[in-house]
């Protein structure tokens, strides 16, 4: 926000689950203030109930860069998911992956008798380039990742290098401390702010819980508390516990890019490497 208020640019969120309309306090959306002070591009673009995946997100957000090119205006892509991020600008081109709801079904519930562990093994032994590129406990991945290995014997022999588009890439990286102490405080906040709520509106509309959209760090969660299956406590808990988790997956992801400069942005004003100063 700082970045665009002060060197004259815009916002695009490289975020998997902000593109979906109506969650908006579980994927901690920027608030309606800060979206009216800076344009956003790349949120609610997407109903629930679709399956919204990086080839469409690729597709969308490259046009959104092409626009803000032509009007002279910086883009400050923001994010989030890895996979976005680097479709979107580090040249890998995703072809429209092939599906098939039926085996989806049938991959969601071998996964639910056997464990991701063994459905990312057979991952493993038809595409091994693609079973490198995704993390074993995540689950929903795997089972896209297998089912279009199934469909079309291989994922990775979809995916092609094309043009990058130049970037100067920052990442923050504070102390595991404060990090681990701020998705507390975030999981609280959202709580505070109304996701049992929002929840419960998004199951009132029938949506089926394995999709994408719903399988948003706290919102499985927020619905076994909502069920009555756990107490609010033991759902704030898991939440914060997935999102620990998730951070770690993320840093993993990121610090594979020799390109991109870290800072503690607890120590430093970041604002600088995004300059090149």
């Amino acid at each position: 926000m700082r970045l665009a208020e002060t060197h004259g640019g815009e916002i695009v969120s490289a975020d998997s689950r902000q593109v979906y309309r109506g969650m908006d306090i579980g994927t901690a959306k920027p608030s309606a203030d800060e979206r009216r002070r800076i344009p956003h591009h790349m949120i609610d673009v997407a109903d629930p109930a679709e399956r919204y995946d990086a080839a469409r997100y690729q597709r969308e957000a490259r046009a959104v860069l092409e626009d803000l090119g032509r009007r002279g205006v910086r883009a400050i892509v923001v994010g989030g998911t890895g996979l976005y991020v680097r479709a979107l600008l580090d040249g890998l081109e995703l072809a429209e992956l092939p599906g098939d709801p039926e085996l989806r079904a049938t991959l969601e519930a071998d996964a639910r008798r056997e464990g991701g562990a063994s459905l990312h093994g057979r991952l493993a032994a038809v595409d091994p380039e693609a079973a490198a590129r995704v993390d074993p406990r995540n689950v929903r991945r795997v089972i896209r990742y297998l089912e279009v290995a199934t469909l079309a014997g291989s994922v990775s022999a979809l995916w092609r290098q094309g043009p990058r588009i130049p970037a100067r890439k920052v990442g923050l990286r504070p102390p595991s401390d404060w990090l681990a102490g701020r998705i507390q405080r975030r999981v609280r906040d959202m709580v505070e702010a109304g996701v049992l709520e929002e929840t419960a509106g998004l199951l009132a509309r029938g949506l089926d819980p394995a999709l994408p959209s719903m399988s948003g760090h706290g919102y499985p969660h927020w619905a076994r508390h909502l069920r009555g299956e756990i107490d609010l406590e033991t759902a704030a808990a898991l939440c914060v516990r997935d999102t620990k988790a998730y951070s770690k997956r993320q840093l993993t992801w990121f610090r594979r890019d020799p390109e991109t400069a870290w800072c503690d942005p607890t120590a430093v004003d970041p604002l600088p490497l995004f300059l090149g100063a």
